[in-house]
This record gives C-alpha cells, structure tokens and sequence, in this order.
C-alpha cells in the first residue's frame, strides 16, 4: 500500500474537506460584511440608457445585494455537496464544485468594480478589494487539493471498472465459480 502524497502536511482528501469549509465559512463572512455596504444603493431611475451596456451595469448596480446574496447561497450549497461528494467519492461532485468557484468568483470581481464608487470611503473600499483578492487566492490554493482529489477518484473508480470488467470476461459464465465453490461445501460439511 502506497501512502498518500501530502502537500502542505495535507492529504488531497483532507484539503478537499478544509476547501469546503474554508468557502462555507468566507463566504458567511463575505455575506456579513457585502450586506452593509451593497444593501443600501440607491438605484432611482435616471432616465433612458444610452446603451444596453449602461443598462446592465445599472442592473448589475441596483441589484448587486440580492446577486451576491443568492449566488453566495448557492455556493454554500455547492460546498455542501461537496463535502457530500468527497464523502461517497464522487469526483463529478468535486469538479462541479470547482467549476462553481471560478465562476462564483468571476461575478463577484464584475460586482466589485462596478460597485466600487466613490461613495465609500476609501478605506472600506480597500478592506473590500483586500477580501476579495484574499478570498480569490485562497480558493486558488484550495482548488489544487479538490482537482487533485478528483483525479485520484476518477484514476481509482476507472481501474476498479476495468478489472471487475477483466474479472467477469476471465470467469466466462460466472455460474461455474459459485457452483463449485458450493460443491466444495458441501463436501467439506458432510465429510466432518
């Protein structure tokens, strides 16, 4: 038996398990500290767009609260399933996951630059970029662990399938095994 490789004193394994609650919780913290700043825009119509552009920014603007809350919710969730996903081995579970995280973090970049006006101050606007760009690099660190995992599932559940595969052509119909293996209790039972 091979021991497992370890990067960081970590398992692949046991990073995955950490990545899901290292996100579960930022995210958390990411949604306590949003609520107060992206909560509170004041999005009075002004008038007709000049592009459809302004009017997705706009959109994006005024509705950055309740995308980030509903995205966040649902990373939570993704998370969740992974853990669940580690958990049964399921490697599809661990790359959605990663699949989700770039993604996740992709719109929250979008809805930071576009929300970052200069109506905060500008040390709240820092502590929100330094957040951000913490929360981006630490995914990326634990994201190595979730696709190195994935991999060591899908190499172990795909060399599992070709050897039962192997297994069921080199025992031809499968019933003569069983029987003489009965047979051979049989005897052994009445021989005593």
């Amino acid at each position: 038996i091979t021991k497992p490789l370890r990067w960081c004193g970590m398992t692949a394994k046991m990073g995955t398990v950490l990545s899901g609650v290292f996100t579960i919780m930022a995210t958390k913290m990411y949604l306590i500290f949003e609520e107060k700043h992206l909560g509170n825009h004041n999005c009075l119509k002004t008038g007709p767009q000049d592009s459809a552009d302004d009017a997705i920014n706009e959109f994006i603007i005024c509705h950055s609260w309740k995308i980030v809350f509903y995205l966040s919710a649902f990373t939570i969730l993704v998370s969740v399933f992974l853990l669940y996903s580690v958990y049964i081995q399921l490697y599809r579970g661990l790359m959605t996951y990663v699949i989700w995280i770039l993604f996740y973090e992709t719109v929250n970049i979008i809805i930071q630059v576009l929300t970052n006006t200069d109506l905060s101050p500008t040390e709240v606007r820092v502590l929100r970029w330094f957040g951000l760009v913490s929360r981006a690099f630490m995914h990326c660190f634990w994201v190595f662990y979730v696709i190195a995992y994935a991999h060591i599932i899908y190499k172990t559940q795909s060399q599992g399938n070709i050897l039962y595969y192997n297994r069921r052509i080199s025992m031809g119909g499968g019933e003569a095994p069983r029987r003489k293996s009965k047979i051979i209790s049989f005897i052994h039972h009445y021989k005593d």
